[in-house]
């Protein structure tokens, strides 16, 4: 599969860009994706089971953050607790829990 450099524009297959060495895998665009775990009925190993699939994918792609649904209850301390051990293990960069909005948690999966 290729994908463009987003530092220098270059067309990719390899982990890292030929022509200026940036690691694929660690570029990001800064953008958010969103994802709902808490609010289509589902169990607690259901939403982490989205929540780590969800993880996969956003670091796959060109997102920086992923903004995660979790809602008050038992999903939401359940998700905070995986990110938090996720953030001290290194899978992901930061994990921030705005005052703003508790029904949300954001994750940073890029530098």
């Amino acid at each position: 599969m290729s994908r463009t450099c987003l530092v220098c524009g270059m067309a990719v297959v390899a982990p890292v860009c030929p022509k200026c060495d940036s690691v694929i895998a660690d570029q990001s665009d800064g953008s958010t994706v969103t994802v709902d775990i808490a609010h289509q009925g589902e169990t607690v190993r259901q939403a982490m089971k989205k929540l780590d699939r969800s993880l996969v994918s956003v670091q796959q792609g060109r997102a920086k953050w992923l903004r995660v649904i979790v809602g008050s209850g038992l999903i939401r301390e359940e998700a905070i607790a995986h990110l938090t051990s996720a953030e001290f293990r290194g899978d992901v960069q930061q994990v921030e829990m705005p005052v703003a909005n508790r029904g949300q948690v954001m994750v940073q999966v890029k530098p």
